[in-house]
């Protein structure tokens, strides 16, 4: 005698349904990227205030936005991978949480080589937002990712531009470290934020960790496309990273201007970075290379511009382009 066989439980299926990227998820992490990402940006703004607060020269306290930035490309090559072989939500948390209380350290360091060295560590947990990214594509459907990545890189490019705006705002009325205080609250909130919302979706590759590091040396030498497409992007970073280091320093000697004047350029890099999307279309109808020729040509237009005409207007037409071109590569 055999027992009639029974149905599943009902909620049999929820167990091994994956999770489903909801709008209210997306635009959580859309959010969570601009937070996390522009912890390497407020710095910027901040140079002038910097090296007067600790009697240092532009050269030394431009070092600590270097540091930030050397930072983030430590975090990417080493953190980011993790993604894929540990659960990208834990480990989204973890380096929120371990970013928060490098911001606190920030806040209250007390001498110039070791704001330079929490930047280092600030800028290598703030890779939070990278994956983000590739976990919010594991849970779109094929369709969707398009737009979900759309979603997640505006709410980038937004934390970059606008903690320039911030930063300087509140260090014109309540110094620099309130800066850093001010950014342990929001990644303090964040990360409540992203406990509740963030879902759980279990890594699907079972590597080691050097293997998986030495994968990506691996591409290179498969795909030598990417060397070229790598180069540019960098060095196109580059000189986008070299004006706003040096931009507080300008404002300063030219113009009498302070941190606030400085991260206003933010909101104009907004204005040029929106018509970015333009990039693609001409993309599509021309070829990649074309367009990332006719970015380049726009980024050398703005520092040509910038050079002739060292005049706020100048500087202001100069942003619109630079970030219409750098954004248009990345």
């Amino acid at each position: 005698m055999h027992a009639t066989e029974t149905a599943p439980p009902s909620d049999a299926p929820s167990r091994t349904t994956p999770p489903v990227l909801t709008s209210r998820t997306l635009w959580v992490m859309s959010v969570a990227c601009g937070v996390v990402v522009a912890n390497v940006y407020y710095n910027q703004p901040l140079l002038g205030d910097l090296a007067r607060a600790f009697g240092a020269t532009p050269a030394r306290a431009g070092l600590v936005a270097t540091a930030a930035q050397v930072g983030y490309g430590v975090g990417l090559f080493f953190f980011v991978p993790l993604g894929d072989l540990v659960e990208r939500r834990r480990l989204v948390l973890a380096l929120v949480w371990a970013c928060i209380a490098l911001l606190a350290a920030t806040a209250a360091a007390p001498t110039l080589p070791l704001l330079a060295v929490c930047h280092l560590l600030v800028g290598a947990t703030a890779v939070g937002a990278q994956v983000l990214i590739p976990l919010a594509v594991d849970l779109s459907p094929p369709a969707a990712r398009g737009r979900t990545v759309g979603a997640l890189m505006a709410g980038l490019l937004c934390g970059v531009l606008l903690a320039r705006t911030v930063a300087g705002f509140v260090a014109d009325h309540a110094g620099w470290r309130a800066v850093y205080a001010l950014a342990v609250a929001a990644m303090l909130v964040l990360a409540a934020v992203l406990h509740r919302s963030l879902p759980h979706h279990p890594p699907t590759l079972r590597s080691s960790y050097l293997r998986l590091l030495r994968s990506m040396v691996g591409l290179l030498r498969a795909h030598p496309p990417l060397w070229a497409a790598s180069a540019v992007s960098g060095l196109s970073f580059a000189g986008f990273a070299a004006f706003w280091t040096t931009l507080s320093f300008l404002m300063a000697d030219r113009f009498g201007l302070g941190a606030s004047e400085a991260g206003l350029f933010g909101l104009v890099g907004v204005a040029g970075a929106l018509a970015a999307p333009l990039a693609g279309r001409v993309s599509d109808r021309r070829g990649p290379a074309f367009a990332v020729s006719v970015a380049l040509a726009a980024s050398a237009a703005a520092f040509g511009l910038m050079w002739a005409w060292v005049a706020i207007p100048g500087l202001v037409a100069g942003v619109l382009l630079m970030d219409l071109g750098v954004q248009s590569i990345q």
